[in-house]
């Protein structure tokens, strides 16, 4: 295997060699093991832990403090009970002009 490097910065470069000077190994082997880690950064098999969080004591209710008609018993207000035919309804929403 052979590996070609051309770094056009020449601040990089310099940083580079400093570095290879540092490890007291050849620049082919400082290069290819950095490059085994970069690839190898891709490849964790570590399962990601989250906690699940329990809904009845992470949700809240929204009550309005602002209106006058908070206290306003809406128990029999059904939302888009004037539709008659939800399919044609969605079709006709999906069809209009944005």
């Amino acid at each position: 295997m052979s590996l070609i490097l051309k770094i056009d910065n020449p601040e990089i470069e310099k940083r580079l060699e400093h570095f290879v000077r540092q490890q007291k190994q050849d620049i082919e082997v400082v290069t290819l093991e950095a490059l085994k880690k970069f690839l190898n950064a891709f490849q964790s098999t570590q399962p990601l832990y989250y906690e699940k969080k329990d809904p009845a004591k992470h949700s809240h209710t929204y009550i309005p403090t602002d209106v006058d008609d908070a206290d306003e018993n809406l128990a029999d207000v059904r939302p888009y009970s004037h539709i008659q035919n939800s399919a044609k309804y969605v079709h006709d929403l999906r069809r209009q002009t944005r």
